[in-house]
C-alpha cells in the first residue's frame, strides 16, 4: 500500500497539529477487493473519508483512539432502553442507491445539520457547497449504504455508513462514517443520535456481522467521548485491540499488554524513544515497565508524554551493591524514623519540587503525579518515606518511590530535605530488597549518586534479556512486611 503523510490542524483541538498516514483506494484496488482491503484495514484502526483511507499519526497528541463494539457482547443500558421507546414511531429504511445519497431533501437537512453544529466557526454553506460534502462523504467506495429515518414520512436522519468484508469475503464490520439529522427541537429531544447507533448495532445483528466501528473516541472532546456509553467496547492501540471492562484495573495483566513500538521508531534521531502520547494511564504505564520503557517529558513546558527505553541502562546487581562507608557509618546512629506506603503523593509531590543541580525545572508534572499515585493505588508503585521529629512532631525530610514489579525495583525519584536523609533510606530498602530475593535494582540511567552504589551501565538488549526473566519471578519474601519489621 503506497502511504503518504497530510498536515494539517487538528479537527477536535484549534491550534494543534494533525498527521494523517493516507492512501487512497485506487491504490487498493491493485491488490485487493476494495470492501476486503477496507475491512483488513479497519481492524488496524484505519478509518475512510471520501476514497481515502486513514490514521491518526499526531506527534504529539494520542486523544484519536479508534473504538468499536463486538455486536454479540451488546446490550442495551436502562437510559439507552427508554431512547428506543421514545422512537418506535421512526420509520427506518435501507438505501444502497448510491445516485440517491445527495438528493435535494438529504442536501437541505444536510445543510441546517453541518450549520447548526458549526455556526460559530464557519458560515452556512450554499445548497451546492453542501451537495458537493455530501456528495464526496457518500463517494469513493463501493459498499456505502444509508440507513435512513423518516417520522411521518419526514426524512429527519440519515447514517452514512460503510460495509466491509474479511479476507473470505464475509461481512466482518460495519462502520459509521456520518450521521446527520433534523435539529428541530422536536427531533433533538428524542436523541435521534443515540437512536441511531442503537439501530446501526441491530442492523449488525441481523446481518451477523461481528463488528460495529463507531470511528474515534477522544477523551477530551466532548462531540466524541460519548463513544463509550455504549459497552463493553474495545479499543485498539497500536494495531490491537483491547475489550474495556468494567473495572479498568482489571487491564494490568500480563495478557492485556500494548505493544509499544520499538526505540527510534518516533524519530531516527532520538534513539531512545518509542513513541509520544497525549495522556498517560495506568494501563500504559504497566505496559511500558513490562516492556523496559519509562515515560520522562517535561510536562510543564507543554511536551507530550515521551516513552523512552535508554540505550544503556544504569543499574545494581545484588552481588554488585556497595554502602559507602560514610552512609554506613551514619547508619549506625541513625536518627530517622523510615516507613513505606504511608504518604506517596506527598513523597512524589516532594520530589516534584526539589530543587536539582543542572536541571531547568522538573520532569514530574500533574500528568506523572496522577498516573503514579493511581499506579501506588493499585500496589505496583511504592513509596519511602523519612521522618525526622522536629520540635515534637515528625515531619517528612526525605524519601524515593519507584515501581515494583516481579523481583525488579525500577527507581523513579528522590528528595532529600535533611543530611543523608534519602540515602539512609536507599540503603536500608535496597538490602532489605536484595535479603527478600531482589534480582535488580533499575536506576534507568546514569547519576553520580547511584553510581557510589556500584550501579552501572549495561546495553539495552541485555537489560530487556534480564527484565523478561525477572518480570515474573516473585521475591522470596513480602518486602514490605520485612521492611516494616
Amino acid at each position: 500500500m503506497l502511504a503518504r503523510e497530510q498536515h494539517c490542524e487538528c479537527p477536535y483541538f484549534p491550534g494543534m497539529e494533525a498527521l494523517y498516514i493516507q492512501s487512497s483506494f485506487e491504490t487498493l484496488e491493485k491488490d485487493f477487493q476494495q470492501s476486503i482491503a477496507y475491512g483488513i484495514l479497519l481492524e488496524q484502526g484505519f478509518r475512510r473519508s471520501g476514497n481515502e483511507v486513514y490514521i491518526n499519526s499526531c506527534p504529539s497528541c494520542s486523544q484519536c483512539t479508534p473504538i468499536r463494539l463486538d455486536v454479540n457482547k451488546f446490550s442495551p443500558s436502562k437510559s439507552q432502553r427508554h431512547v428506543l421507546k421514545i422512537n418506535s414511531d421512526i420509520e427506518i429504511s435501507i438505501n444502497t442507491e448510491q445516485n440517491t445519497f445527495a438528493t435535494d431533501e438529504k442536501v437541505a437537512l444536510f445543510r441546517d445539520y453541518d450549520f447548526h453544529h458549526n455556526k460559530e466557526t464557519s458560515p452556512r454553506m450554499s445548497l451546492e457547497e453542501a451537495k458537493e460534502v455530501l456528495s464526496y462523504s457518500n463517494a469513493g467506495y463501493e459498499n456505502v449504504i444509508n440507513m435512513e429515518y423518516r417520522l411521518a414520512g419526514r426524512l429527519v436522519g440519515v447514517a452514512i455508513l460503510d460495509l466491509a468484508m474479511n479476507r473470505n469475503g464475509i461481512l466482518s464490520g460495519l462502520s459509521s462514517n456520518y450521521f446527520y439529522y433534523d435539529v428541530s427541537q422536536e427531533i433533538l429531544k428524542r436523541s435521534l443520535g443515540v437512536f441511531s447507533v442503537l439501530q446501526e448495532i441491530e442492523l449488525c445483528k441481523n446481518l451477523n456481522i461481528p463488528y460495529y466501528y463507531l470511528g474515534l473516541y477522544l477523551p477530551d472532546c466532548k462531540k466524541m467521548n460519548y463513544k463509550i456509553n455504549y459497552k463493553p467496547y474495545e479499543l485498539n492501540y497500536y494495531g490491537k485491540w483491547f475489550e474495556m471492562p468494567e473495572n479498568p484495573d482489571m487491564l494490568l495483566n500480563p495478557d492485556n499488554i500494548l505493544d509499544f513500538p520499538k526505540p527510534g521508531d518516533f524519530d531516527i534521531q532520538y534513539p531512545e524513544i518509542c513513541c509520544s502520547t497525549f495522556d498517560l494511564t495506568i494501563q500504559q504505564l504497566y505496559s511500558a515497565y513490562m516492556q523496559g520503557i519509562f515515560p520522562w517529558f517535561d510536562e510543564d513546558k507543554g511536551h507530550p508524554v515521551l516513552w523512552q527505553s535508554p540505550e544503556k541502562r544504569f543499574v545494581i546487581f545484588p552481588d554488585e551493591f556497595h554502602i559507602p562507608k560514610s552512609v554506613e557509618k551514619f547508619l549506625k546512629k541513625n536518627p530517622y524514623t523510615i516507613t513505606v506506603d504511608t504518604c506517596f503523593k506527598d513523597v512524589i509531590e516532594n520530589c516534584r519540587s526539589m530543587k536539582r543541580e543542572d536541571q531547568d525545572g522538573t520532569w514530574i508534572g500533574p500528568k506523572i503525579i496522577k498516573a503514579y499515585t493511581r499506579f501506588a493505588e493499585l500496589g505496583y508503585a511504592h513509596s519511602i518515606e523519612v521522618w525526622q521529629e522536629i520540635e515534637g512532631e515528625k515531619q517528612l525530610v526525605g524519601g524515593f518511590y519507584g515501581v515494583l514489579i516481579g523481583s525488579i525495583f525500577f527507581g523513579e525519584s528522590m528528595f532529600t530535605k535533611a543530611s543523608n536523609s534519602s540515602k539512609a533510606a536507599f540503603v536500608l530498602f535496597a538490602k532489605k530488597f536484595f535479603e527478600c530475593g531482589g534480582r535488580l535494582i533499575d536506576c534507568q540511567v546514569y547519576t553520580e549518586n547511584m553510581a557510589r552504589y556500584n550501579a552501572r551501565e549495561i546495553p539495552r538488549k541485555e537489560f530487556l534479556r534480564l527484565e523478561e526473566l525477572y518480570l515474573t519471578m516473585p521475591l522470596k519474601k513480602d518486602l514490605w512486611k520485612e521492611f516494616k519489621n
